[in-house]
């Protein structure tokens, strides 16, 4: 399984990025179950990440490019938008 340092990172970053927002916390952590490989847990790095493949096809079809990588705004919009359509 090809695992991505960048995807790693930037779920790391993103987590830290939403510590103030606590009213996200619970739908970041449904959405993050919902975009992760299945059975993430028998692979390294051993974390609810999506498939790298799957990564950079959304991210091609969002930014046009399949190396982008949300900013932490994006993120937040992200998630409160999840939240008012559910």
């Amino acid at each position: 399984m090809k695992t991505n340092f960048r995807l790693t990172m930037w779920l790391f970053r993103s987590s830290l990025s939403l510590f103030p927002h606590s009213d996200l916390w619970v739908i970041g952590f449904i959405e993050l179950k919902r975009f992760a490989r299945a059975k993430w847990w028998a692979s390294v790095p051993f974390l609810p990440i999506p498939a790298v493949e799957y990564w950079e096809f959304r991210m091609e079809s969002i930014y046009g490019n399949p190396k982008a990588m949300p900013s932490s705004r994006d993120l937040i919009e992200f998630l409160r938008w999840c939240m008012e359509i559910r």
